[in-house]
């Protein structure tokens, strides 16, 4: 098992209260929890994107910082850890980020994975002029694997002449290539996105439920094996939970109830 940080990208980290300490995300702050958990043997960090909060009166993730530029810096301080920044593929071309990629790939010595997502959020894209439409939900995982597939293209050989449906790349090169095969995250959850990550991915990426049931996940897990059988065994799945440092499961609760209510 391997233990990692979902670095906090956008203000508040992951609670939404306003009982909970309201913060900025700052590039100083994800590194100095970055080379904590370093310093505590944690395997990984991996960052998420976010281009439009959810407002309300804590702003939710309405301020947020860059993926990439974020896990480059990060790995630039770092000497161990495994660094994952986020591509939002709707808004970058497949060959720029292998490029990019590749580049973090020479800052972190060989210790840098993608995660890969789709885009749900209508607004997020929409405030950009760049929402393929609607129609874009039943067909994004096609696109996401003809992308994937000029990353792979561009990362093992440096060379692609991949032509689809939604890319056409015409003798496109990428050199240095990175010094390590790339690790791939994805975070479907849906059949699609399950058999996309079984068949391209690397890691499954999914959410814990619940308070103490470190197992309700399970049924998610189950899932993604069974479409890894079909495809590729060796698949891994990355859980995200929300934990609390507190020696015992009273002070934990205490505390929940805290973010809750505000009462102590």
């Amino acid at each position: 098992m391997k233990i990692g940080v979902f670095v906090p990208i956008g203000n508040n980290g992951w609670l939404i209260s306003t009982h909970a300490p309201q913060y900025m995300p700052t590039f100083e702050l994800n590194k100095a929890i970055v080379q904590k958990a370093e310093h505590y043997h944690f395997d990984f960090a991996l960052s998420m994107i976010k281009l439009r909060g959810f407002g309300g009166k804590t702003e939710f993730w309405d301020h947020n910082l860059e993926s990439f530029t974020l896990m480059a810096g990060l790995a630039a301080v770092t000497s161990k850890i495994q660094i994952y920044a986020t591509a939002a593929t709707l808004t970058l071309p497949p060959a720029i980020v292998a490029r990019m990629a590749s580049t973090i790939d020479s800052i972190s010595g060989g210790r840098f994975g993608v995660n890969l997502v789709t885009g749900w959020q209508k607004p997020e894209y929409d405030q950009m002029g760049m929402w393929p439409g609607d129609d874009y939900f039943a067909s994004r995982y096609d696109y996401l694997t003809e992308y994937v597939q000029v990353l792979r293209d561009l990362w093992g050989t440096g060379r692609s002449d991949f032509k689809g449906d939604y890319f056409t790349m015409n003798d496109c090169r990428v050199s240095p290539r990175p010094s390590q095969p790339m690790k791939v995250i994805c975070a479907g959850q849906s059949d699609a996105g399950m058999a996309f990550s079984a068949q391209h991915a690397d890691y499954n990426f999914c959410f814990g439920k619940g308070v103490n049931t470190p197992t309700a996940f399970a049924p998610t897990a189950a899932r993604m094996m069974q479409a890894a059988e079909k495809n590729r065994p060796r698949r891994g799945i990355l859980c995200a939970v929300h934990g609390d440092r507190r020696r015992n499961r009273r002070g934990g609760a205490r505390q929940m109830g805290t973010l809750q209510s505000g009462r102590r």
